[in-house]
């Protein structure tokens, strides 16, 4: 809760959060069924992804950068909606309108989900081996 989390190779599927504190991982492999998911609310998110990986990404930072290495190739959030920044649902007779501030890419192409999302601090996806 209060501090930092370190992950060093990890695979498979991973869920980290951290409420006040950096949170750093290298991951070593993916599988395009296994989402991970990695936030912090006050601390910087720094995931290092293999060169070769096959990804899709959710990245969130309110009051904060992302910044990466890789060449993120842009992509929508849902096909369904002709606008991935917005999403307009009917509560009774009232219209709720959501601004959804994430960025969506791919990387080589696509493959397992990835979401990192922080609220006050930076985002950076880097370029491992």
């Amino acid at each position: 809760m209060n501090g930092a989390v370190t992950l060093t190779n990890v695979g498979g599927s991973v869920v980290a959060h951290t409420v006040n504190g950096k949170l750093v991982a290298t991951v070593a492999r993916a599988t395009p069924q296994q989402p991970m998911a990695f936030t912090s609310l006050n601390g910087s998110v720094d995931v290092t992804l293999p060169a070769a990986i096959k990804a899709n990404l959710k990245l969130r930072s309110d009051q904060g950068d992302v910044y990466t290495d890789f060449d993120l190739q842009p992509r929508r959030q849902d096909a369904s909606n002709p606008n991935p920044d917005v999403d307009i649902g009917r509560n009774g007779r009232r219209r709720v309108v959501d601004v959804n501030n994430a960025i969506y890419g791919s990387i080589n192409g696509g493959g397992a989900d990835f979401e990192m999302r922080t609220f006050n601090g930076n985002i950076y996806v880097r370029k491992g081996k």
